[in-house]
């Protein structure tokens, strides 16, 4: 009886601790920096009328909306499943999105990771994308350099220095005052097209380029090596067989962990990926904010090390439950085995082979696999 008491109790005060230290890691940014701003909810919008001092921290979650319409005098971090912003950015711009929208200024670098961006006004430093689409519209500039990784790109805005990435395909619409250095699977110089430096591309195809383009510097073509079929399964199986022997390691050593977090998946899907994709985004931005601070300096240490943690675990699982849904249409139940674990590996392989929606499938369940681990942590703690 006096062990159930003290368990209880000990329960009780650990509790109450996670609950102070929960608060503690929501006041203090606030109180030590007064200047920024941090918003989370569903849906957010700030008015045109509205003047953000300070940093601007938002989080709608994987399928909110946010709306920026007013003005942000410093620099501005935004995450959720669609974010447009038509109000004047300051100084820098970081998104994390489905679609993301930029109707107006940004006084210095952006940076944007997402399935589709749209470029409409002009940037005065660099602008880096990774995204499945890029448009740059003529009604933008970027003051720097462009760099994307992705699917397609489109530039009809001018780009004061140079173009650099990796594109299935690529057309250049517009004045470029440097170079042009990608490997694409296929480019395009539109009529509007003025290089004023050098063009290097790799790419099997060769370059469409209109008559009334201009090029100053040299062009320069890469062709990539053609491998034989050794090489290409190589290249194909490598990455299948270090992921599932990876898992088999963990699998082997925490065999009966991972059935249970197969069956915490299956119990709640939807609370565990809208809590993995909250922690997984927003756990960085509460780390970040509290190293703002001297006191809170080695909290937010310590809560940038967790979620690295957390990261790690969650990309090692994400074959386990992705091969455990897939073994599920055959054998009507989720279960974790050697031949999940392999069938999991070869499935996130093929993903990655999929535009834009292979991708996005491998985010949703790791938000999944990261919601699933931060519940089984969680109990374990209280």
């Amino acid at each position: 009886m006096d062990n159930f008491l003290k368990k209880e109790q000990n329960r009780l005060i650990m509790k109450q601790y996670l609950g102070l230290l929960f608060g503690v890691l929501l006041c203090m940014p606030f109180m030590a920096q007064a200047e920024t701003v941090l918003r989370i909810g569903g849906d957010i919008s700030v008015d045109a009328n509205q003047t953000i001092e300070g940093d601007y921290y938002v989080s709608s979650g994987p399928l909110g909306k946010v709306e920026m319409s007013g003005l942000v005098t410093e620099d501005m971090y935004a995450a959720g499943g669609s974010v447009v912003v038509n109000g004047d950015v300051e100084k820098d711009l970081s998104i994390l999105a489905g679609t993301t929208q930029v109707h107006s200024k940004v006084s210095d670098d952006v940076r944007i990771i997402a399935a589709d961006v749209t470029i409409a006004e002009d940037i005065v430093g660099d602008l880096f994308v990774l995204a499945g689409t890029l448009s740059v519209l003529s009604t933008a500039s970027i003051g720097g350099d462009v760099f994307f990784f992705g699917d397609s790109v489109s530039i009809a805005g001018d780009v004061t220095g140079s173009v650099f990435g990796s594109a299935g395909s690529a057309v250049v619409d517009a004045a470029v005052g440097k170079d042009i250095d990608m490997k694409v699977g296929q480019l395009t110089l539109g009529d509007a097209a003025q290089i004023a430096g050098t063009v290097t591309y790799k790419s099997p195809q060769l370059l469409v380029r209109s008559q009334d383009s201009s090029v100053i510097g040299d062009i320069t073509q890469v062709v990539p090596s053609a491998k034989d079929a050794r090489g290409k399964a190589r290249e194909l199986l490598v990455p299948v067989f270090i992921v599932f022997f990876t898992t088999l390691v963990v699998y082997l050593l925490f065999k009966q962990q991972l059935v249970v977090l197969v069956q915490t998946v299956e119990q709640s899907f939807i609370k565990n990926i809208l809590t993995g994709a909250s922690v997984l985004v927003l756990g960085p931005v509460a780390g970040v904010l509290l190293m703002t601070t001297v006191i809170g300096m080695f909290v937010g240490l310590f809560t940038l090390l967790s979620v690295l943690l957390l990261y790690l675990i969650s990309i090692t699982v994400v074959s386990v439950v992705l091969g455990a849904y897939v073994m599920r249409i055959f054998s009507k139940k989720l279960t974790v085995s050697l031949l999940t674990i392999f069938v999991g590996a070869v499935m996130t392989q093929v993903l990655f082979f999929i535009p834009v929606v292979g991708p996005l499938c491998i985010l949703i369940i790791l938000a999944l696999a990261a919601g699933a681990v931060a519940q089984r942590l969680y109990h374990a703690v209280t």
